[in-house]
């Protein structure tokens, strides 16, 4: 008796154990096919109040960065891989980088939109490649010297693939010559001044010209600077430019005349002060000469040319 009373007892224990763990999978079951539909429920909200992308394209049509920016930056938040969002997100944020006037929020802005773009660039066709180097290697030249290769790659990309905007070949000149590579960069900036001549590219070309030792042509580019520009600090610095290159001629008269210009229009011009040191050093008059060089230093305490002659 007592045996078969084991037994039965150890039977309804079996089967309550059975039971009971059946109905803890099956409440499980439910628990997470109701969660399952609520996250389903969730998302699909969510990616109903975003923004559809069709209205980031029409604020970038009507140049409102600010809103291409905020409202790509909300879509990617929900679809961080979307290729097309990703692009105009970079393309916001370079744009609102070259409006800000705050250093760090600049510097922020230029860098999320590298980052973007770079994301953009394996997520998109390779017909909308081009756009994207275009962009991307104007934003690594903003960068600096040490991305310089990566803008001249990526502008490259985009001249090759045929894009032909106007500041294109400047940049791609700007890139190169940054890289010490004037040959390419005086190729490019003579390009883009057929394409789109200003003062400012004139005056980098001749500063191209003279880096490469053809100061013929640099004088040339730098007289046509001087004549065409209405940006009376970009005429000075031209006339300091050619006024040391005349020096190097040994045209003392030529060269004294341009400093003199500057010093007429900006008397605190440092670096003129400096040039007509040098005029009086090489004449032999050194008293002269020092004077110019410690008003020089008065004005730039740190200008190395003039330092060097007063051993500072």
């Amino acid at each position: 008796m007592k045996s078969n009373g084991y037994r039965k007892r150890y039977t309804l224990s079996s089967k309550h154990s059975v039971f009971s763990s059946t109905f803890v999978i099956l409440a499980a079951c439910i628990a997470l096919l109701g969660a399952a539909g609520a996250a389903v429920l969730v998302v699909r909200q969510s990616r109903a109040s975003l923004p559809p992308v069709a209205d980031l394209y029409r604020a970038w049509d009507g140049h409102d960065y600010a809103k291409v920016y905020s409202e790509s930056s909300a879509i990617l938040a929900e679809r961080p891989l979307d290729g097309s969002v990703l692009a105009l997100n970079g393309f916001s944020a370079y744009y609102l980088h070259l409006a800000q006037t705050d250093p760090s929020e600049s510097g922020s802005l230029l860098d999320e939109s590298v980052v973007s773009m770079r994301n953009a660039w394996y997520r998109v066709t390779e017909s909308e490649r081009p756009q994207i180097a275009y962009i991307l290697g104007k934003a690594y030249y903003q960068r600096g010297y040490y991305y310089a290769d990566l803008a001249e790659r990526y502008l490259d990309y985009a001249w090759t693939a045929g894009l032909r905007y106007p500041d294109l070949e400047e940049y791609r000149g700007l890139a190169a010559s940054m890289l010490g590579d004037y040959a390419k960069a005086i190729a490019a900036f003579t390009d883009a001044l057929d394409a789109n001549p200003s003062d400012l590219l004139i005056f980098t070309l001749a500063t191209t010209y003279a880096k490469t030792g053809e100061s013929g042509k640099a004088k040339q580019y730098f007289s046509e600077t001087i004549r065409t520009t209405k940006d009376e600090t970009l005429e000075l610095k031209s006339r300091d430019a050619l006024g040391m290159l005349l020096i190097d001629e040994k045209d003392w008269e030529g060269a004294a005349a341009e400093f003199n210009a500057i010093l007429e229009k900006d008397a605190n011009f440092a670096d003129a002060h400096y040039g007509l040191g040098v005029i009086y050093e090489t004449q032999g008059d050194m008293v002269r000469a020092r004077a110019e060089w410690r008003k020089t230093i008065r004005l730039n305490p740190v200008h190395a040319g003039a330092r060097e002659k007063l051993k500072l």
